[in-house]
């Protein structure tokens, strides 16, 4: 942020903290779920549990899932040869932004269009080349298209024993739909409302032994993420067990990282299933953080000033609860509810220090609170609409009391295209909205924010994000 030009301080913090409005608003990419896994599967995910339910008509996991047609399974690809294959996706957006107060005639329109490409090579049984990346562009920006690399490695097996992966590779660990603690590697927080998940790898070196019969996995990883020197590297391990009893079955993992001036990590994350009921959890503990921390205190004027400290010496915890449930509601139908509860140690627990806490960026969106909620309900191929899946969200940030609403529909067109529409309700002031109360615009003001961060005040207070109306086609190539 220190390299921000003077001429954009004054909108800098609106956008940032507009950014924690809807989910996904201006949606500029759609690059979709790893496609390494939706195309070839295997090799970096943990197999399912054997005993896992899936009877038809069941939705599939997170928004990001449910959101795709219900029958294409992956993304469409070419081959040149046996051993190269060339595909991707071609996205179109087109939004509009209402805030509180605003006509809807005066409601902002902004289009975004996305071209996603990935190459594959796989020039023997033993080896393989990944590439994955984007050129997007947004209406009413001035700068040029964006080219973005989200994957780039080599991976080498061994007999099926030992499976080694260098480069820039994307991880997803955590059984939860909406938060991911114990996602240590990730280098940007999962969206869990956006239509695909386009979050870049991270720069790692991966050893996986698989252990085909149980399903189970082990893994040695050393990420070279944000490394500046040869001694802090960040090194984690993971164990993914699957497990079956005689009600119950599912999987169970442990990670742990770590590294020299790192923080040390731990984490626990749970998906078992008994009878139609799927329960889910994550907890993570982390000591040693080096991130800081606001509080809030009131002046001898009566006005309120916000201060920062440090938690190093303290473990700090964070925990997910949830649960599946597939209602069947017709002979052939039935749609998946889920619900999500996050308590989270790094959250903050008043609206001024949550604030304080992204502005000053020791926090993302999703985790800067200590206490969330979080919902969803699908309906897969409903009734007659064979090419069809309705997905319906909520999310409550219970510190600031914002919330956010969205009703997605995404109809297939044909085995290659499909049109997502979506709407967005959010209320209250706080991270869902974009907007600030007076009385924490004060208090920010108070507290001797940077100049870039101060002039934008002004345009957050009062202000709510209320009303997003989207409509995007996609086209796999």
């Amino acid at each position: 942020m220190k390299n921000i030009s003077k001429s954009s301080n004054s909108a800098l913090l609106c956008a940032l903290f507009c950014g924690l409005g809807c989910a996904n608003p201006t949606t500029v990419l759609a690059a979709g779920n790893s496609l390494e896994e939706e195309m070839f599967g295997g090799g970096s995910t943990p197999a399912a549990s054997p005993a896992a339910p899936s009877s038809a008509g069941t939705a599939p996991s997170g928004a990001a899932a449910t959101m795709q047609p219900a029958d294409s399974a992956a993304v469409k690809s070419s081959s040149l040869g046996e051993a190269l294959t060339l595909g991707g996706r071609l996205s179109v957006d087109t939004t509009v932004v209402k805030n509180s107060g605003q006509k809807l005639s005066d409601s902002a329109l902004v289009h975004s269009t996305a071209a996603e490409l990935y190459l594959d090579a796989r020039p023997s049984d033993d080896v393989r080349g990944f590439i994955r990346g984007a050129i997007s562009g947004r209406s009413g920006s001035n700068s040029a298209p964006v080219f973005s690399v989200y994957e780039t490695w080599i991976k080498w097996g061994s007999s099926g024993a030992l499976f080694t992966t260098l480069g820039k590779q994307k991880l997803k660990w955590g059984a939860a739909n909406f938060w991911n603690p114990t996602d240590f590697l990730a280098v940007q927080t999962k969206d869990p409302l956006a239509d695909f998940d386009i979050r870049p790898g991270a720069n790692l070196l991966k050893l996986h032994v698989p252990f085909e019969k149980s399903g189970n996995n082990l893994y040695a990883i050393v990420s070279m993420e944000d490394t500046k020197s040869a001694h802090d590297p960040k090194l984690a391990a993971r164990a993914e067990i699957n497990y079956g009893l005689k009600y119950l079955s599912g999987e169970i993992s442990a990670t742990a990282a770590g590294g020299r001036k790192l923080p040390q990590q731990f984490g626990l994350d749970l998906n078992t299933s008994l009878g139609a009921v799927d329960f889910i959890a994550e907890a993570a503990w982390t000591k040693n953080s080096k991130r800081q921390f606001y509080k809030t205190s009131t002046e001898p004027d009566g006005s309120r000033k916000v201060t920062n400290y440090t938690r190093e010496k303290d473990t700090l915890r964070q925990v997910v609860a949830g649960l599946r449930y597939d209602l069947k509601y017709s002979e052939s139908d039935s749609a998946n509810l889920s619900f999500e509860y996050f308590w989270n140690d790094f959250g903050s627990s008043n609206v001024v220090s949550e604030a304080m806490s992204f502005v000053r960026g020791q926090a993302q969106r999703l985790y800067l609170a200590d206490r969330y909620a979080g919902a969803n309900l699908v309906f897969v191929q409903p009734g007659p609409l064979n090419d069809s899946t309705v997905l319906l969200s909520g999310l409550w940030n219970l510190t600031d009391k914002s919330w956010l609403a969205r009703a997605g529909w995404t109809e297939k067109l044909d085995m290659k295209s499909n049109l997502i529409f979506a709407l967005t309700r959010t209320g209250g002031l706080g991270e869902f909205t974009g907007g600030i109360p007076s009385s924490v615009a004060g208090a920010l003001r108070n507290s001797q924010l940077p100049p870039e961060f101060s002039a934008g005040l002004d345009q957050l207070e009062g202000r709510a994000q209320e009303l997003l109306v989207s409509i995007s086609a996609n086209l796999n190539l």
